[in-house]
């Protein structure tokens, strides 16, 4: 494959033409493309993580998105969507900015290479998920709030919409509101995206050196696609848990009766009533969710930044 070369005049664009800027617009890009295609897959992961037991209304995936269309309409998967999109676009930005400014400052600091590169690359991601969690996890509670509420037909909408739940959670929960489970949050995606990015770039060394490119800037898009969805799995699946204990804190709203007080007790509640199983619930819905929404968003950023970066070439020149 020609690759990179072809597609931007034969340039060949490495580190050295990287701006923050470069990352923050490719970043943006990047997740408006991935949300938009993946947020049915996860409207249907929420609705099954939020029920109890094992008589659920739903039996699994396949079973959960036939469900929502046949009495609920395919405008339903996009519950929550304005809001994500909105946020995506700040979030991005801030979560690639940070990932690689991390990787740039802790590579630097590794010159005598005594830490392996996985360690700098999971501590990154880290980093890169406290940056996006700024927005994503006000973004994660109103999104989840809207995607659960019509499951028991009894209770009353109580969000209209995104804006309207952005509104109400404030009113009555105030600002802090928005930030409920982030504890959770920050321990169900900074191990996640420390794992993916960790599992990414190792991919992507072995796909450069298996199929004989001269450097790891070389890689076609499908390669990316490939890297970001194995290393997607990898790490949806390990974090599964965590995310089940996160959703269903954040989908407890102030007037209900709170039936998880915190991490522990959720974590503690859930095994003693559902067992370990419980703990799997969702991962179909959220490996499909993650994989693919990694593997769109890290092939179209990398692309992204090579295509600002080209054009900041031509600009210079």
């Amino acid at each position: 494959s020609s690759g990179i070369n072809a597609e931007y005049g034969g340039k060949r664009m490495g580190n050295e033409n990287e701006h923050p800027i470069h990352h923050m617009i490719a970043g943006a890009a990047a997740g408006v493309i991935a949300d938009s295609c993946m947020h049915p897959i996860d409207t249907i992961r929420a609705r099954m993580q939020v029920q109890r037991g094992s008589t659920g209304l739903y039996k699994g995936t396949i079973h959960a998105l036939i469900s929502i269309i046949q009495q609920e309409g395919w405008t339903t998967l996009y519950k929550g969507y304005p809001i994500v999109v909105s946020a995506t676009i700040p979030a991005h930005a801030l979560y690639f900015v940070g990932y690689e400014l991390s990787k740039k400052y802790l590579g630097k600091l590794n010159q005598n290479g005594k830490v392996p590169d996985a360690v700098i690359h999971f501590s990154s991601g880290f980093i890169a998920d406290l940056f996006g969690s700024i927005v994503w996890t006000p973004m994660d509670v109103i999104k989840q709030r809207l995607q659960v509420q019509n499951i028991n037909s009894q209770t009353t909408k109580k969000y209209s919409g995104s804006f309207n739940a952005l509104k109400t959670i404030i009113k009555e929960e105030g600002v802090t509101g928005l930030y409920r489970g982030i504890v959770p949050a920050l321990a169900t995606y900074g191990p996640l995206v420390g794992i993916y990015f960790a599992s990414y770039e190792q991919i992507k060394k072995s796909f450069t050196n298996t199929f004989k490119y001269k450097d790891i800037h070389e890689l076609p898009f499908y390669l990316h696609l490939v890297s970001g969805g194995l290393a997607g799995s990898f790490a949806a699946a390990v974090t599964c848990p965590l995310d089940v204990v996160k959703t269903r804190i954040q989908v407890q709203s102030r007037g209900t009766e709170r039936y998880y007080k915190n991490t522990l007790h959720a974590f503690s509640t859930i095994f003693r009533e559902e067992g370990l199983r419980a703990f799997t619930k969702g991962m179909s819905a959220r490996i499909l969710w993650i994989a693919p929404g990694n593997a769109i968003t890290i092939a179209a950023y990398e692309h992204c930044k090579k295509f600002a970066k080209f054009l900041y070439s031509v600009d210079k020149t």
